[in-house]
């Protein structure tokens, strides 16, 4: 769970993840289809989180000095390429999926963010981690079951599973990419984030240049911008931000429980706003994933202590408590130290022997 000094950044990021698909799902026309470009709204965000880190690093007053070599600024170009890719995936998923299944769907970085944890940085899962993938792997099944109905629907559903499964596998490991270089120096965090926002412009003008190069010479930079969509670039922008200070100060588990947070608040202003109504599939669902989110979270550490009291009764030994493990190793460190003490005889041998001085 996050301490006091981390709480700021992720209830931070618990808002800006929670209104991103809704300000998405607002900004789409009456087809369900957006009439800006995505890569232009990501490129537009880069740009934003840019020049907020600027300000931010000048009205901060640090002394910031340059050292960097030429690997160390390519290294930041990993995780930008791959929230480049994130990035642009959400709003093509959206089309296809509800806000409020979407976010049901994303929880499914915990998993990958778990196995990365593993076989990456070489961290261990407890027990209760284990069982609370596993009933994340259940969650994101009963999403499904609604869809299931009709032959277009079903296609729908698994188009959108599949997409929603690679963004969380990209979001899990640029995630873990990013919080491994932003605690592997002590560099200025303002300074991190703009070098690895700069990359990120230069991905989405690469992208622009690819697939959007007619549409800007004919349309402009702004085509089809309306304010839901300036406030996507505004969301996105801060979003970016607040992110990357929960994997500054705080680490990855934070910031997949801050987007378990928000798919509940998700559903919430689903139901204000646009007068939607969860199917009883997708509260089951989101009552599971919730209680995976808190399991995931339990620290397992004290619930062992309290197993351990339960199963080892403690003893009196020379006028101090010792569980029964620790009286073994008394026992056995006696035996080791003086051979065949008191200790290792038989009770009925002690028994006799104290008879006879009797």
């Amino acid at each position: 769970m996050p301490t006091s000094s981390q709480s700021p950044y992720v209830l931070a990021g618990m808002t800006l993840m929670t209104l991103q698909p809704m300000l998405v799902l607002l900004s789409q026309n009456a087809e369900g289809k957006t009439d800006y470009s995505s890569i232009t709204c990501t490129l537009l965000s880069e740009v934003a989180k840019i020049a907020l880190s600027l300000c931010m690093l000048v009205t901060s007053g640090a002394k910031v000095s340059v050292k960097l070599d030429m690997r160390e600024v390519v290294e930041y170009s990993v995780p930008a390429f791959i929230y480049f890719i994130n990035n642009n995936l959400v709003f093509l998923i959206l089309t296809h999926m509800d806000a409020t299944t979407f976010q049901l769907m994303s929880q499914l970085k915990i998993v990958f963010t778990g196995l990365l944890f593993r076989i990456v940085l070489r961290r261990q899962l407890t027990f209760h981690q284990y069982i609370a993938i596993w009933m994340l792997a259940c969650g994101t099944a009963t999403s499904q079951i609604a869809p299931c109905r009709g032959e277009t629907d079903v296609a729908n559903s698994m188009w959108a599973v599949m997409l929603s499964t690679t963004s969380c596998l990209l979001s899990a490991l640029g995630g873990i990419y990013s919080e491994k270089l932003f605690k592997r120096k002590q560099d200025d965090f303002y300074l991190q984030n703009i070098l690895m926002y700069s990359w990120g412009i230069a991905f989405n003008i690469f992208g622009i240049l690819l697939y959007d190069t007619g549409a800007l010479l004919t349309e402009g930079l702004f085509a089809g911008f309306n304010f839901w969509a300036c406030m996507v670039v505004t969301n996105n922008a801060l979003n970016g931000l607040a992110i990357s200070a929960i994997l500054k100060y705080a680490d990855n588990i934070a910031r997949v429980y801050a987007h378990a947070a928000s798919m509940l608040l998700t559903m919430f202003l689903s139901i204000v706003l646009l007068g939607t109504f969860p199917s009883p599939q997708l509260v089951i669902a989101t009552a599971i994933v919730a209680a995976s989110a808190v399991q995931y979270n339990f620290k397992a550490e004290e619930s062992g202590e309290q197993t351990h009291r339960r199963l080892a009764p403690e003893h009196v030994l020379n006028g101090e408590k010792k569980s029964s493990l620790a009286l073994l190793q008394t026992v056995a460190t006696a035996y080791d130290v003086k051979g065949e003490s008191q200790a290792s005889r038989p009770h009925h041998f002690l028994h006799n022997e104290e008879a006879k001085k009797k």
